[in-house]
């Protein structure tokens, strides 16, 4: 797998996500940002904002593909909350077809060596709808401690639902060196 920030032409990559999943309910549901995109010019122009954004460290935003397949399979970013703390937020979504493979899970932990290994991070959260077990479970089985839920905040089409907010420090996280003192 491969865990890597955008560059110039992967907007089409991008762009095939989105027309395989056309139709996914958890696109839509959680990275309306992404659902929207109606070409590959718009997909191409959201790589290179994304581009400009890690540069500026406002947002780091990394697209997921498999090594031997060279095949892009889902996007996965941190936010910087608080760089004084520094504390990060992070967030994934995976192509439908690849769901339960260990893509998320795996491009999860390699960015949360990098959140606590490169950026220094001391806590990174994940914010999730309520409505969505399997991103939730993930946290669990990467070390989040569920810090809260949030019954019925948000309504979309009529629907309502809550979201569940996860946090992590870095000595709760395996492999660093404040997890190992």
């Amino acid at each position: 797998m491969v865990v890597r920030k955008y560059k110039k032409g992967d907007g089409q990559d991008l762009f095939a996500l989105v027309e395989r999943n056309n139709n996914c309910q958890f696109l839509w549901a959680n990275v309306e940002e992404v659902a929207s995109l109606k070409t590959k010019t718009e997909a191409e122009i959201m790589v290179r904002k994304h581009e400009a954004e890690w540069v500026g460290r406002l947002r780091f935003v990394m697209g997921v593909w498999l090594k031997d397949e060279n095949k892009y399979v889902g996007q996965i970013w941190i936010e910087p909350d608080k760089w004084d703390v520094p504390s990060f937020e992070i967030g994934w979504f995976v192509d439908g077809g690849y769901e339960g493979m260990g893509v998320a899970a795996e491009s999860a932990r390699r960015c949360l060596e990098f959140l606590f290994d490169n950026l220094k991070a001391h806590r990174v959260s994940a914010i999730m709808r309520d409505t969505s077990p399997r991103s939730w479970k993930l946290a669990e089985r990467l070390g989040f401690r569920r810090e809260g839920h949030l019954r019925e905040c948000r309504v979309e089409n009529g629907i309502r639902y809550g979201l569940v907010r996860y946090g992590m420090l870095n000595t709760e996280f395996p492999g660093t060196v404040a997890a190992a003192i």
